[in-house]
């Protein structure tokens, strides 16, 4: 299985880097989604990813203005990214493990395509697992 393979054909979700964290909490929750990729502010810039516990851990614990504070000071910069759409799935796992991260951002060229989390690589090992062992029986 290949990276192109995980892509779950969800729609990638980002926020501006001008929102506030009021704004990501609001966009999570009408897409359902855990995590936003916030997009750079300028080329020089890196993309970010803000997730729901990066607010809560780093904004709602710390008394700070949801509705003022900049989602940008709780993003996790540089976002770890991939672009080899027919990288093998181990490899993508070995990313995310050096990497110490669950999730990679996935781009073609410019193209932001979604996230690869490590729940979808273990969905795909379930299923091929399941399929092994009805084979067998």
């Amino acid at each position: 299985m290949e990276l192109r393979d995980l892509l779950s054909g969800s729609s990638p979700v980002r926020i501006s880097p001008d929102a506030t964290v009021s704004d990501a909490l609001v966009s999570m929750i009408e897409n359902k989604t855990d995590f936003l990729l916030i997009d750079r502010s300028s080329q020089n810039d890196s993309y970010g990813i803000v997730s729901r516990w990066d607010i809560v851990e780093g904004a709602i614990a710390n008394g700070r203005d949801l509705t003022t504070s900049p989602v940008t000071d709780f993003a996790r910069k540089p976002l770890v990214v991939m672009n080899n759409m027919n990288l093998d799935i181990r490899w993508v796992a070995k990313k995310m493990a050096n990497e110490r991260v669950s999730k990679i951002a996935v781009f073609d060229a410019d193209e932001f395509l979604g996230f690869i989390t490590d729940v979808d690589i273990l969905k795909v090992i379930a299923a091929r697992t399941k399929q092994t062992k009805e084979a067998k029986e």
